[in-house]
Parts: structure tokens; C-alpha cells; sequence
């Protein structure tokens, strides 16, 4: 399914939304053409000055590849850490490298078009951007406009810019299992919700009203415009908020959630779908515990690449079913269907030993 009428952005809507940040055509900057060696760019941008690309989108693309090399060959990547480190070091470098858009259009020849360029920026003809978010910007709008076939669902999700969406698929698996063997739900809260993948299986196993959740807002603008594309439309609440903040003292039979994976402080708003600040699970299971009347259920996913990279031996779930609040109804795990790698690198070895997990526990 095409979303060929979804370019457009209400502009009531767009005001709540998060965009790439945009620069006026005045801000300072020098060219970066063919013919100026590589070297000398990079040492323009170390110095904290700006770079306009100013030939072909392949001129500015090669140099882009060229910094990730030396970038690469610099910082080797053997590990989670040192991963992280080449990945902060690339983004400090290529922050100072532009391109132009006017109209919509990215001002360099051979660009690949990006509808949401006009509708994102409505009210600014010329403007510059970062590279890097338009490479981001332009990879968003491709799955935006294909969509996601995920496991076992009959229709495509369609993320909308910025918004979270599983790249593994092992724990939806698990879901859609576990659903299948239950009674269907009345009432569920899908928290943080991101694309609105677990909305989807859980409205599909016949439950009557979902209530997605998430701190987002360019998540909750996914959610609806997926939700308007289907016939008949399901009754689904978008709340705005964090964990627990946003919803009301229902009797809500059924609280999912996919929770970040790997303890690591990030600002990346994407990266805070994965990455968890010390006390993240705390926080969230105090709010669980006080908020969700007894008897419910709370159906958690999680992996251990955190405990395989070793990053923590230390399991957020068993340390709260230790303070006995709730009880472990079920444990479903899934191992990666990852085939073995001839690279032989570090993130290949951790995921021939990592395993997602369906935990299902139970309010007392």
C-alpha cells in the first residue's frame, strides 16, 4: 500500500512534531566540491567550521564514505563501547557538513527526491540541513512509503519520520503466539508504542479497545495515520506521556511493553528505544506496581545481549519479582535466527548467543 496522500502534514499536527533541525542560507559555511582532496576537508571540519556541498549528491556521499573509513580505521570497533565511541565520533565530525534545499528539493545534482522536505518546512523555501539527517530523513521516507510486513500481521505498518520500529522480529513472534492462546482482551495498554506494532497483534487477536501510549509525538502521528488506513477503523486511544503518566484509573486488563534493551545513557531520542538510564526499571516498575489493579496483566519483552555483550549480569525482571509485587505467570524465549557470519566481528558473536524473551507477570 502506497501512502501517496500522507506527504502533506496538518499544520496544527506539524507543530507538535519533531523535525531535523534546519539552518538559515546565511549561516557561515565553505564549499566542498570535487578535486579538493579529502584530508583537507576533514581538517575543516575538526576545526569546527561549516562545509556546504556544493557539486553532486555522489561528491558529498563519497566524502561522507571516506570519513566513515577513516573514522573506522582510527577507532576500530571490537566491542559495544568501542562501537559507541566511533559512532559519537562520526556524528561530532559530520555535524558541520551541509547540504542546500530550496523548495523542497536538495540543491545538488543526482539528490534523490523527499516529499517530506516541502511538507516538513512549510514555511521556509531555502534552508540548509546536516547530511546526516537527510540520509536519515530520505531512509525514514523510504519504509514510510513501502511499509513493514512484520510476522503473522495482514497489512504493512508505515513508520513515520523518527519513529521507532523493531528491526529484530524474534519477540513478535513470541507475541503472536502467546496471543493466540488467549481469550481475547477487552482492554489493553500498548506503552510506548512506537510504530504501533504490538497495537496491530493485539487488535488482530480480537482485542476491543487498545489504548498506545508513548512519549513521542511523531510516534502517536505513525499510530493514527495506520489506524485511518484501516477499514473499518479499530478503536484505538493515542495518549501522549511517559510509562504510566498519561492514563487514567481504568481497569485496564492488559499492559504490553518493549522496553530498551541495554543499560547505556543516550539523548538520541530513536536511541532512548533501546538504551536505559540507571533506574529506568525501578521507576517503571513502581509505577506498575502502585498503578495497575490486582490481578492484571503486564507482559514484558526483553533480551540478554546486554548480559552476552557483557554489559550488566544483572536481570531487571528477576530483581522485581524478588520484591514479590508480581508473580511470573510464563517465560518464553526465542533464540535469533541469525546465520552464521564469515565476518566473524563482534555483533555477529552476540547474536549467535542471543535470545529474546516473552515475560508475562501478574499483578498481586
Amino acid at each position: 500500500m502506497q501512502l501517496q496522500n500522507s506527504a502533506q502534514i496538518d499544520p496544527e499536527e506539524g507543530n507538535k512534531l519533531s523535525f531535523p533541525e534546519v539552518f538559515p542560507v546565511s549561516h557561515p559555511v565553505e564549499a566542498l566540491r570535487a578535486g579538493i582532496p579529502f584530508q583537507q576537508l576533514k581538517q575543516h571540519l575538526l576545526s569546527g567550521r561549516s562545509l556546504l556541498a556544493g557539486d553532486t549528491y555522489g561528491t558529498t556521499m563519497a566524502f561522507y564514505s571516506w570519513l566513515k573509513k577513516d573514522n573506522a580505521a582510527r577507532r576500530p570497533i571490537h566491542d559495544f563501547h568501542s562501537a559507541r565511541r566511533n559512532k559519537e565520533k562520526l556524528s561530532q565530525l559530520t555535524q558541520f557538513l551541509l547540504i542546500p534545499v530550496a523548495d523542497g528539493h536538495v540543491l545538488l545534482k543526482g539528490a534523490p527526491e523527499n516529499q517530506w522536505l516541502k511538507s516538513f518546512y512549510p514555511a521556509q523555501q531555502t534552508f540548509l540541513m546536516r547530511f546526516t539527517d537527510f540520509l536519515g530523513l530520505n531512509g525514514a521516507w523510504q519504509w514510510f512509503q513501502k511499509g513493514i510486513l512484520f510476522p503473522g500481521l495482514k497489512r504493512r505498518i508505515h513508520p513515520f519520520y523518527g519513529v521507532y520500529f523493531p528491526t529484530r522480529t524474534e519477540h513478535l513472534v513470541l507475541f503472536d503466539h502467546w496471543l493466540s492462546r488467549q481469550t481475547p482482551f477487552e482492554n489493553a495498554v500498548d506503552m510506548g508504542t512506537g510504530c504501533g506494532v504490538l497495537t496491530q497483534y493485539l487488535l488482530m487477536h480480537g482485542c476491543r479497545k487498545v489504548t498506545a501510549t508513548d512519549i513521542n509525538p511523531n510516534a502517536l502521528y505513525s499510530v493514527k495515520k495506520d489506524i485511518e488506513q484501516q477499514t473499518p477503523q479499530m478503536n484505538v486511544v493515542l495518549k501522549h506521556g511517559s510509562l504510566f503518566e498519561p492514563l487514567d484509573e481504568e481497569n485496564q486488563q492488559l499492559f504490553v511493553f518493549n522496553p530498551p534493551w541495554i543499560p547505556a545513557t543516550t539523548t538520541n531520542s530513536l536511541d532512548l528505544a533501546t538504551h536505559y538510564d540507571e533506574g529506568f526499571f525501578t521507576s517503571f516498575f513502581d509505577q506498575a506496581a502502585t498503578r495497575m489493579k490486582s490481578g492484571s496483566l503486564l507482559v514484558l519483552f526483553f533480551s540478554n545481549f546486554a548480559e552476552v555483550a557483557g554489559l550488566t549480569q544483572r536481570h531487571p525482571f528477576v530483581e522485581e519479582l524478588g520484591l514479590q509485587r508480581f508473580e511470573l505467570v510464563e517465560k518464553l524465549e526465542q533464540p535469533l535466527h541469525q546465520p552464521p557470519s564469515a565476518r566473524k566481528d563482534w555483533l555477529s558473536a552476540i547474536r549467535q548467543k542471543e535470545k529474546n524473551e516473552l515475560w508475562v507477570l501478574k499483578k498481586k
